[in-house]
C-alpha cells in the first residue's frame, strides 16, 4: 500500500507479529570508567553524566581525557555512504556538510581531542521564493544563532568550537554564533561552494526558469531539461 492509497480496512490487518516482540533491554559497554575521589566529589553531576552517555555512544572510557570541542554545522538531508540521497535537504549548499563534519572529527580524534557535532540545518531562499515560507527566511539567521550558542554553551566541557556552514542563512547565523563565544576558542569553517555544471544552467539561474518560460524566453523543453 503506497501513501495516499484509498484502500479498506483489511490494510490494516497485521500480517508480521515479530512487531510485538520488543527489545527492551542490552547489555551496556564493557570496561570502566576511571573517577578519582576529586572527580565523584567535587564534579559537576552533569559531567559525570556526559560520561555515561559518551559511554552509552559507543566513546571508548581510556580516550576520555582529551580536551573536547564542539563541531557547530549546518548540514541537511541524510547522504548514503556512496552519496545517493536516503532523505533529501533543503538545498545543495548543505547536502554534503556532513562529510567536512566527518573529517575534522576524525582529525581532532587523530589528535588526542574528544570531537562532539551538532547540527543546525537551514532553509533555502530558492525553494521558498514565490511563497509564504519566505517570512521566514531572514528571521531564521537569528532565531539559528540563538540555537547554535545554546548549543555551545549546553557543552560546559567544552574547549573550544568549530563552524561550518555555507549559503546567506546559515553562514551569518554561524559567524554570529561564533563571535558570542568571546572566551573561548573558535574557528569558522566554509563549506564551499557547489560544482558548476558541465552542461546545463546552475542552480542560480535554474531559480529563474518559471519567469523565463512564461515571458516566452524559454521553450518548454529547455525548462524541462
Amino acid at each position: 500500500m503506497k501513501i495516499g492509497d484509498k484502500s479498506d480496512e483489511s490494510q490494516l490487518e497485521i500480517s508480521d507479529e515479530s512487531i510485538f516482540q520488543i527489545e527492551t533491554q542490552k547489555g551496556g559497554p564493557i570496561g570502566k570508567i576511571e573517577l578519582t575521589d576529586e572527580v565523584l566529589k567535587h564534579a559537576p553531576s552533569g559531567n559525570l553524566f556526559g560520561l555515561s552517555q559518551n559511554v552509552g555512544m559507543g566513546w571508548s572510557p581510556k580516550d576520555f581525557l582529551g580536551p573536547q570541542f564542539l563541531i557547530l554545522n549546518s548540514h541537511g538531508g541524510i547522504r548514503a555512504e556512496d552519496g545517493s540521497p536516503v532523505a533529501l535537504g533543503y538545498h545543495t549548499g548543505h547536502w554534503e556538510i556532513g562529510l567536512l563534519v566527518k573529517k575534522a572529527a576524525e582529525e581532532l580524534k587523530n589528535l588526542g581531542a574528544v570531537p562532539f557535532a551538532a547540527h543546525v540545518s537551514d532553509p533555502c531562499d530558492g525553494r521558498s521564493q514565490g511563497t509564504t515560507a519566505m517570512f521566514d527566511s531572514l528571521a531564521y539567521r537569528n532565531d539559528a544563532s540563538l540555537v547554535m550558542r545554546r548549543l555551545a554553551r549546553s557543552l560546559p566541557t567544552a574547549e573550544g568550537f568549530m563552524g561550518i556552514a555555507t549559503c546567506d542563512k546559515s553562514m551569518p547565523a554561524m559567524m554570529m554564533a561564533l563571535a558570542e563565544m568571546r572566551e573561548m576558542p573558535t574557528i569558522l569553517v566554509p563549506g564551499g561552494v557547489t560544482l558548476s555544471p558541465s552542461d546545463g544552467e546552475d542552480a542560480g539561474k535554474a531559480q529563474s526558469v518559471g519567469i523565463r518560460y512564461a515571458q516566452g524566453e524559454i521553450a518548454r523543453e529547455k525548462a524541462e531539461e
